[in-house]
């Protein structure tokens, strides 16, 4: 493809190169190859259930590790899905000639009903409430349907609360008796539970570069306090997407993207390119965790205490299976040719890393045991989307553990259908990674990622239907190379707001006698 110098401008201010270029026009013309499931892991094949004594165990293993700390937090994504559907409601409730309770009976309104009848739960509503008493509208005096009306409008108004434009992460999740707290602030207050070494914190948010004021002005007000409250510092830092690992669309006749000003356009290519702001950490330990996945402190959930403390657990684990690994590649360094050695390093490798392979010899056997290590927790699979675990066929016909996306299998096979749906577990985003190898020195992690893991999205822009790619995922396909851990944690432990009306879930709401 021919690209005048105007593009090769573009090109190389954005960092990227003609090559990179043609390479995703190429992926969006043919796609990429779909996963090949061998079948879903289970308990007890591919997903380990930790007994009372094991996990006190494994606890201590981590509390008394030296091992420098830190916890991720994947924070770009704006709020617009939370509100989708109240979006759809302000459409289409007037113009509807339904009546508010008739409307709200449709089928795809019928979680707003429940919304709707608890709004005063929300963290927020005594602010949509003030914000409409200004306008001199008293929500007692309206009509349900009134009253829901009025409180979308201030939540979804350029002019007023602008919610859905809003980064997730400074969304009001919780209400408490003197404060309300945004998700961003609630993941600090977690972090209390697991990532405290010599009492201090260190967190790391990847945000969009037009929200790093917001998050900054929130951090100013707020650090101060939390530190005085609980007597520990925090080291806050931000990272924005890198806009080499931006990727190209194409339009409806597969011509390449361009806006009116017939500028290339290239957009964000998914979590996937965060494993470029992992690369960069300096830690021995990083634990990662989606912003919308915390939960109210005095949750309604009794387990939420128990929830947090599986983060050490799988943080344990993760220790011993890096202590065992680099004692036998330490013994192999100094002993290549020691055959029982090389016989116990393999079956370490099959039986706890999960690494299914013909290896032969001790090169394969320190190649697959000097990788970074990932402990991933899995809850027992209520119907949410997103990614599940499962042993695949690599292109070599080795067998390994990953967690699969459902767009990266092909529904057209019965079989794979089948497998898929079949699955038991999910993935919550509750994930623990070794980030050095034996000597000390820090893994490049760009050197684990399977490239062929990506998938092709469809998308709008401005209207118009384009076709993206999006980069292999941060926890399949970008951690594909990575020897992999599975463990089943409480269901509890995954709290995620996709929708606003998630905000009223147990997990998000006070018990009521606290």
């Amino acid at each position: 493809m021919n690209f005048d110098p105007t593009d090769l401008s573009h090109i190389k201010k954005h960092e990227l190169t003609v090559k990179k270029i043609e390479q995703d026009l190429s992926h969006l013309k043919t796609g990429f190859p779909k996963v090949e499931i061998v079948k879903p892991a289970t308990l007890d094949d591919g997903i380990i259930q930790l007994q009372a004594d094991k996990k006190a165990e494994l606890k201590e293993v981590y509390q008394h590790s030296g091992l420098k700390v830190l916890k991720f937090v994947p924070a770009s994504g704006a709020a617009s899905r939370m509100f989708k559907l109240l979006h759809q409601f302000q459409k289409e409730f007037l113009t509807s000639e339904l009546s508010f309770e008739d409307f709200l009976n449709q089928d795809q309104f019928k979680s707003l009903k429940v919304f709707f009848e608890s709004i005063e739960n929300i963290a927020f509503y005594e602010d949509l409430k003030s914000a409409l008493n200004q306008k001199g509208i008293d929500v007692k005096e309206l009509s349900e349907g009134e009253k829901a009306l009025k409180l979308t409008d201030v939540m979804l108004a350029e002019e007023e609360f602008d919610m859905p434009n809003l980064p997730k992460g400074l969304i009001p999740f919780h209400s408490y008796p003197n404060e309300k707290l945004t998700a961003f602030e609630e993941h600090f207050y977690e972090a209390l539970s697991y990532a405290v070494k010599n009492k201090k914190v260190q967190l790391h948010f990847t945000i969009s570069s037009g929200h790093l004021d917001e998050f900054e002005e929130k951090l100013k007000r707020f650090q101060p306090i939390i530190e005085e409250k609980t007597g520990v510092n925090y080291k806050v830092d931000f990272s924005f997407q890198h806009p080499s690992t931006d990727t190209v669309c194409v339009d409806a006749s597969e011509n390449l993207f361009r806006d009116k000003d017939g500028q290339i356009v290239f957009r964000p290519a998914g979590h996937g390119a965060l494993i470029e702001n992992l690369n960069q950490l300096e830690a021995d330990l990083v634990f990662i965790k989606n912003i919308d996945n915390v939960s109210h402190q005095n949750s309604a959930i009794e387990t939420n205490q128990s929830s947090l403390d599986y983060k050490s657990i799988l943080a344990g684990l993760l220790i011993q299976l890096q202590e065992k690994s680099f004692s036998f590649l330490k013994k192999l360094e100094k002993d290549p040719d020691n055959q029982e050695l090389l016989e116990e390093a393999v079956s370490f490798l099959r039986k706890e890393l999960n690494v299914h392979l013909n290896i032969k010899d001790k090169q394969d056997v320190s190649h697959y045991l000097n990788r970074p290590i990932r402990v991933c927790g899995m809850v027992v699979n209520t119907g949410e989307p997103g990614g599940g675990p499962f042993w695949i066929k690599n292109e070599d016909g080795s067998v390994s553990l990953q967690i699969v996306e459902k767009n990266q299998i092909d529904l057209s096979d019965s079989d794979q259908k089948e497998k898929m749906e079949a699955s038991t577990h999910f993935n919550p985003v509750d994930i623990v990674c070794s980030m050095k190898n034996y000597k000390g020195e820090a893994f490049n992690l760009k050197a684990f990622v399977d490239t062929e893991r990506g998938f092709v999205a469809n998308k709008f822009v401005g209207g118009e239907p384009i076709r993206g790619l999006e980069l292999p995922g941060l926890w399949n396909g970008g951690m594909a190379l990575w020897n992999t851990v599975f463990v089943e944690v409480p269901v509890e432990s995954f709290n995620p707001v996709k929708a606003v009306m998630d905000l009223l879930k147990p997990g998000h709401q006070p018990q009521a006698d606290v």
